[in-house]
């Protein structure tokens, strides 16, 4: 049954596809003959009309605009004129002219329910849809930051029929994110980054899920960088040895905070505004990617950085976060984490040193 009704709506396709074909080639023979014509037999009345006045009054009495700087005069035109224009023509015209707007109506609905053909690269994937406003603020705040205000985003989702909000950067693919047809959809081969969020803070299989999800995100990109959401740090067995992959403990760094706050005044204000790209002054990071040629401490480093607005807050070294700057040096691998006014590639920062 389901074979049969794919095979039907592939043959309407096609059909209209043909329907298109054909009315436009009606419309462009109706357009040649009738300017012919015209041309023909109105050159011995009017002996300044040239071929591109005949193409001209041809397509404007086609489209019915009929400005009145040219018209029938002969017999002989005027027949062609009835025949290539009001029989072919202008049936041919508002014929195709329905289809193309069929066509478009078509695709607009197709691209609201996540059906439609999309055409991106180096692009963000959001897998997944708990709601409008979480997933309205992470592409509001991603897209905040000057350097990927024009990336495009591709929201994966099931739980939709359609994006609640319009967005240019933003488009969307209907479908299991347990499946591979829709990431073949989503092209996730050309995908540079994926965000996999919860499916909701209160399921209890949302770990499961996002880990499942991110297991075969990994299977058909190896090479893209995975953000997962994990509800519970005690999970995160279940993400196996994913490489390129990150895990954010949300519920649990709300409650640290919460507690953070409490005990101290003022962390929760300066944590929002060190994690916001919509706020001046972010916490950013660089990856030492270029071999360290001299032996110098993260000391030494800290203090010149300072010096031109760039805090250093830590150093990652084997996946250890450093937050003591006395016993460790500079090493190639090394990520730093600072807060400063925008984002640097470790050869500004090195430039500073």
């Amino acid at each position: 049954m389901v074979y049969t009704i794919l095979k039907l709506v592939k043959h309407i396709r096609r059909r209209r596809r043909l329907g298109v074909l054909s009315m436009l080639t009606v419309l462009l023979a109706s357009v040649i003959c009738n300017a012919a014509t015209f041309y023909l037999f109105e050159t011995p009345v009017k002996p300044g009309l040239t071929l591109s006045d005949s193409f001209w009054y041809s397509i404007i009495s086609i489209t019915t605009i009929g400005y009145g700087d040219y018209h029938a005069t002969t017999l002989g035109s005027r027949i062609g004129t009835v025949i290539f224009v009001v029989f072919f023509g202008l049936a041919a015209f508002t014929t195709t002219a329905g289809m193309l707007i069929d066509w478009i109506v078509d695709l607009r609905v197709k691209e609201q329910s996540g059906m439609s053909s999309i055409q991106a690269k180096d692009h963000l994937l959001i897998i997944n849809f708990p709601n409008e406003s979480r997933v309205r603020q992470i592409i509001e705040e991603f897209l905040s930051d000057e350097a990927h205000k024009r990336d495009e985003i591709i929201i994966v989702a099931d739980n939709v029929n359609s994006i609640p909000f319009a967005n240019t950067n933003v488009s969307f693919v209907r479908g299991s994110p347990l499946e591979e047809d829709t990431y073949r959809r989503a092209l996730i081969t050309k995908a540079s980054k994926v965000i996999v969020l919860s499916t909701s803070y209160d399921d209890p299989s949302s770990d499961s899920v996002v880990a499942s999800v991110a297991s075969i995100v990994h299977y058909l990109n190896p090479s893209v960088r995975i953000i997962a959401e994990c509800l519970n740090p005690y999970h995160k067995l279940l993400f196996g040895n994913i490489t390129e992959l990150s895990l954010v403990y949300t519920l649990h760094m709300a409650n640290n905070l919460l507690v953070q706050e409490t005990q101290d005044p003022g962390v929760t204000a300066l944590t929002q505004a060190i994690t916001s790209n919509l706020i001046q002054g972010t916490l950013a990071s660089t990856e030492i990617d270029l071999p360290v040629e001299k032996e110098v401490s993260y000391q030494q480093v800290a203090v010149a950085l300072l010096r031109e607005d760039v805090n250093l807050v830590g150093v990652i070294r084997d996946k250890k976060v450093h937050f003591s700057f006395n016993d460790i040096d500079l090493w190639e691998g090394d990520r730093l984490v600072y807060i400063s006014s925008e984002r640097h590639p470790w050869s500004a920062l090195q430039a500073i040193i």
